[in-house]
């Protein structure tokens, strides 16, 4: 490649902003499981609660077990073998630059409580900070690796199910795994972080991407659709209706537009008919030309 500087590398496609929220959403998830999680015995799935049970069973040979951040490196690896193959070079690349940010911090912060022996408050404060970073790596289509690389694999063979959902069938193994190191009452709270954990990351997720629908029935159909495409850039379908009512012929307009934006295109339609009916409506996704790709979301 001529004349391509890592600067340039870093701010094309936004790039910068990926590392950026990548490393931000990596490290909510190291301090979960370092200062909340691994202090309070809390197995709330994936390849870190996995870990933790790992140095917890490994600690009558091994000198405080097995480092949580070992166990997460080493499993690791076969995933993102698989991960190559099913999820392409770039995911991988994002997901490797995430999931080596993680290990380093597991193995940096200390092991201290902060919230001393308090488990309901682990379970809530540990799954509101997982969701969060958890939420933040998928917007930017990464991974930390682990259960959550593992359902993105499993999902682009059964798209149906949502990451957050198949992520969270394989948490269950591994929570029951973690009641038999550290019994029942661990698990109960585990299972309250780890559905706090789902609502969050899908909150997340859905919030970002979370769009309006505005469908406006109107005589000036021409001047709105010109000004909406021109002074908000974003597309317009014009159907053909009839008044049921009236019995007149209308024109009923059609656009999807980030929820940052819908109320330039209010702003338009009532400038140019204040007359006209409007509706308006929220829509969890929108995927095409101006939005998120079909191909990038199934990915």
């Amino acid at each position: 490649m001529r004349g391509v500087s890592l600067l340039g590398i870093l701010l094309r496609k936004n790039v910068f902003l990926d590392i950026i929220l990548i490393f931000a959403g990596v490290s909510l998830m190291a301090a979960g499981v370092r200062l909340i999680y691994e202090p309070l015995g809390l197995v709330t799935g994936g390849v870190s609660g996995f870990a933790i049970i790992v140095e917890y069973w490994t600690r009558s040979f091994i000198n405080g077990g097995i480092p949580v951040w070992i166990t997460n490196a080493v499993i690791n690896v076969p995933l993102f073998i698989a991960g190559r193959y099913v999820k392409g070079k770039k995911y991988i690349i994002r997901s490797f630059f995430a999931v080596v940010i993680f290990t380093a911090e597991l193995s940096l912060i200390p092991d201290i409580s902060i919230l001393g022996n308090d488990m309901l408050m682990g379970a809530v404060y540990g799954g509101v900070l997982s969701g969060a970073g958890l939420g933040i790596v998928m917007v930017r289509m990464s991974s930390t690796g682990g259960t959550d690389l593992l359902g993105a694999i499993i999902r682009h063979y059964i798209p149906q199910y949502s990451t957050a959902s198949v992520i969270m069938y394989i948490d269950t193994v591994i929570i029951a795994l973690g009641a038999m190191a550290f019994g029942v009452k661990n698990v109960m709270y585990a299972v309250i972080a780890v559905y706090i954990t789902s609502k969050v990351m899908d909150t997340v997720v859905s919030g970002i991407r979370y769009s309006k629908l505005v469908i406006a029935i109107t005589d000036n159909s021409d001047d709105i659709s010109f000004q909406i495409m021109n002074k908000v850039n974003r597309g317009v379908t014009l159907v053909k209706a009839k008044g049921m009512y009236s019995g007149n012929d209308k024109d009923m307009l059609i656009c999807a537009v980030p929820k940052r934006e819908y109320i330039k295109v209010i702003r338009i339609i009532s400038e140019k008919d204040e007359r006209a009916f409007v509706m308006i409506s929220d829509i969890r996704e929108v995927l095409g030309e101006g939005f998120i790709g079909a191909k990038r979301f199934l990915d």
